[in-house]
C-alpha cells in the first residue's frame, strides 16, 4: 500500500477514535488495527481486489438452497454455476451467515464464525467467484441476548459497558421501529433487574459503541469479511448504532463510527465500498458524508416504480429521478423494487402524496399484497410491503410478466446501482405457508435443490432469468450506466417514461409504455437501435403495453 493511502488512512482512524473514545490511547488502538489490516491484505486471495465501479447485486440468504448433506453456502454455489451461469461483476449479497440463533441470521452470537449448518468462510470465498466479489453485512447495532458478552453480564460478570443497560425502566423515544415490543426490556443480573436496550425486539440487546472494545470487535469483523472476499460491507441499522436520551436515530457519532470503518476499510483495499442501511432525500447529504463518496439506499425508489408502472402515477418518479440526478453525491446509491424485508415504504417521508400512496396500496392490495403498518408520532401509517415481487405485478389473470420485466429495465436504468433479490430473479411466488406474526418470512421461503431447479426452469421463470440476466450483462457494457454523466426523464405521453442517460460517446434513451395501449413517442435519436430486444428503426418509436426499449444511435461507440 502507498504510504500517503496508509498515511491519511491511519490520520482518519486516529481522529474518530479520538471523537469516540478519547484521545488517551486512540493512537495505540489505530495501530494495533493496522497492524491486523495488513495481515489481512497479505491473505487475501487474486482477483478479490479488483472491483467494478457500480457492479449489480443480488441479494441471497445463506440457506436459501437446501441440497440434503450439503452445507447450503456449497448448495446455493452449485445451483448458481449450473442454473444462472456468469454473473461477470454483479456481487453476491450474501445475508448474515455468522452463528445467530434468530432473525434470520441477525441475531448475531459470533461474528468470528459462520454459523456450522451453513457452512464455513472457505465456501463463502468460493461464493465470491461466482460473479464479482461479495457484499457482506456487518452487523453491529445488536447481537442475539444468547451472546457469550451479554450472557456474561447476566451473570453479574463480563462487561455491562458493552451494552446499553438501565438500573431501573424509563421512556424513550426513539424514532420508527419496525418492532412493536418495548424499547427497554427487562432482565436479570446476577440477581437484580436490568433494563436493556433492545431496538429489535426482547431477543437482541444493543451494542453501546462508546465502549472502545464493541469498535475493535466490529472493526476485526470487518477486515474478516473483507477476507472472505467483501467488496462492499453493508452496515446494518447503522442510523440507531449510536445512542443518546433524549434523541432519536442518526446521532452524530454514527456518521463519525462510519467513517473510523471506512480508514479501516481503507487499510486493507480503500476499493472496499461501504453501504449504510439508511436513506437520503434529494438536495439531502449522503449519510456517510460527503468527503467519502460513499453508499446509501434510494428507499423511495421501488414505491414509486411501482406507482408508475401499475397505477399510471410517472410524474413523482420523473421529479424524484430529476432532482436526485441534479446532485452528484446522489448517483452512487442502491435502488432495488423487493428487499429480503419487502419494500420499505418510508412512513415518516412518504414518497408519493396521501392520495397518490393510497391508489397504489389500493391497487396492490386488491392484488393480495400484504401492507404492514408502524405507529408514527402516535399514527399508524403503512410501513413495508410484505410480499413477492410476484405477487406484487400479479392481475387475476396471474402474473404480469410483460410489466415485471419492464420495471426493471427501468430500475436498471435508473442513476443508482440495481439490486435483485433472489426469488424475483426468476419471478418466484410467495411462501405457501408462514407464521402470520412475521409478514415478512412471505417472501422468505427456503428452498429444495431439485425442486427450485425444477420450478426456475418452466418456460415464466426461465424466460425472467434469461431478461434479467440480460439486463445485468447490458448495464455492464452500457457506457451511460456505468459511466453516469447524468440522467434526465420526463414523460412523453401519458404512462410512457423516457430516461436519458448522457454520455458523450454513446447517449442511452429508455422508454417504458406503461400503458394499456400501443403509443408513438419522437425520440431525439434520428435513427435507433434498441439494446433489449435488436430492433431498429428511425424516427419515432412504436411502443407495445408494458415494452421497454433501451435506444442507442446505431454506430456511436462498442454497442453490447
Amino acid at each position: 500500500m502507498a504510504e500517503p493511502v496508509r498515511a491519511s488512512a491511519m490520520a482518519r482512524l486516529g481522529e474518530a477514535l479520538g471523537r469516540l473514545h478519547g484521545a488517551e490511547r486512540a493512537d495505540a488502538r489505530a495501530q494495533a488495527l493496522a497492524a491486523e489490516a495488513e495481515d489481512v491484505r497479505a491473505r487475501i486471495r487474486p482477483g478479490h481486489a479488483a472491483a467494478s465501479a457500480r457492479p449489480a447485486v443480488i441479494t441471497v440468504y445463506p440457506d436459501h438452497v437446501a441440497d440434503g448433506g450439503v452445507a447450503p453456502l456449497a448448495a446455493l454455489r452449485r445451483f448458481l454455476d449450473e442454473e444462472v451461469g456468469p454473473l461477470g461483476t454483479t456481487l453476491l449479497h450474501v445475508l448474515p451467515p455468522y452463528v445467530s440463533d434468530g432473525d434470520d441470521g441477525f441475531a448475531v452470537v459470533d461474528h468470528q464464525a459462520v454459523h456450522p449448518r451453513l457452512g464455513g468462510w472457505e465456501d463463502l470465498e468460493r461464493l465470491a467467484e461466482v460473479g464479482g466479489g461479495l457484499m457482506l453485512d456487518l452487523v453491529l447495532n445488536h447481537v442475539s441476548t444468547a451472546h457469550p458478552g451479554f450472557r456474561e453480564v447476566l451473570r453479574g460478570a463480563g462487561r455491562p459497558e458493552d451494552f446499553h443497560l438501565f438500573q431501573e425502566p424509563r421512556t424513550i423515544e426513539w424514532g420508527t421501529r419496525v418492532r412493536t415490543a418495548p424499547l427497554l426490556q427487562r432482565f436479570d443480573a446476577g440477581g437484580r433487574p436490568v433494563w436493556a436496550w433492545c431496538t429489535y425486539g426482547r431477543a437482541q440487546v444493543d451494542l453501546n459503541h462508546g465502549s472502545p472494545d464493541v469498535f475493535e470487535r466490529m472493526a476485526r469483523t470487518l477486515l474478516r469479511l473483507v477476507a472472505a472476499g467483501a467488496r462492499v460491507i453493508r452496515l446494518d441499522a447503522i442510523p440507531h448504532a449510536w445512542k443518546r436520551v433524549p434523541g432519536g436515530p442518526h446521532q452524530p457519532e454514527a456518521k463519525v463510527l462510519v467513517r473510523a470503518l471506512r480508514a479501516v476499510a481503507d487499510l486493507v483495499d480503500p476499493s472496499v465500498r461501504l453501504l449504510a442501511e439508511t436513506d437520503h432525500g434529494a438536495g439531502e447529504r449522503c449519510y456517510l458524508g460527503e468527503e467519502l463518496a460513499q453508499h446509501d439506499n434510494h428507499l423511495a425508489a421501488p414505491l414509486l416504480v411501482f406507482a408508475a408502472a401499475l397505477a399510471g402515477e410517472g410524474q413523482p418518479l420523473v421529479d424524484w429521478v430529476n432532482a436526485s440526478a441534479s446532485d452528484a453525491r446522489h448517483r452512487d446509491g442502491y435502488a432495488f423494487l423487493q428487499t429480503h424485508d419487502g419494500v420499505h415504504l418510508r412512513p415518516m417521508d412518504p414518497p408519493l402524496d396521501a392520495p397518490t400512496l393510497r391508489r397504489v396500496l389500493t391497487r396492490l392490495e386488491r392484488a393480495g399484497v400484504q401492507v404492514s403498518h408502524a405507529e408514527v408520532r402516535g399514527e399508524s401509517r403503512p410501513y413495508e410491503l410484505n410480499s413477492s415481487l410476484h405477487r406484487i405485478f400479479s392481475t387475476e389473470a396471474g402474473l404480469d410478466v410483460e410489466r415485471y420485466l419492464a420495471a426493471h429495465a427501468l430500475l436498471f436504468a435508473l442513476p443508482a446501482t440495481p439490486c435483485l433479490y433472489f426469488p424475483t430473479l426468476f419471478g418466484l411466488p410467495d411462501a405457501v405457508e408462514f407464521e402470520p406474526s412475521n409478514p415478512r418470512a412471505a417472501n422468505r421461503h427456503r428452498y429444495a435443490y431439485e425442486a427450485l431447479r425444477e420450478r426456475v426452469r418452466r418456460p415464466v421463470h426461465a424466460r425472467i432469468l434469461k431478461s434479467l440476466l440480460r439486463l445485468i450483462h447490458l448495464r455492464e457494457q452500457a457506457p451511460a450506466l456505468m459511466e453516469d454523466g447524468g440522467c434526465e426523464a420526463r414523460l412523453p405521453a401519458p404512462r410512457v417514461l423516457h430516461l436519458a442517460r448522457s454520455h458523450d460517446r454513446q447517449p442511452l434513451h429508455v422508454l417504458v409504455n406503461f400503458g394499456v395501449e400501443p403509443v408513438s413517442v419522437a425520440t431525439p435519436l434520428r435513427t435507433w437501435k434498441d439494446l433489449l430486444g435488436g430492433r431498429q428503426g428511425s424516427g419515432p418509436v412504436s411502443l407495445a403495453p408494458a415494452e421497454a426499449l433501451w435506444l442507442v444511435e446505431p454506430g456511436s461507440g462498442e454497442h453490447p
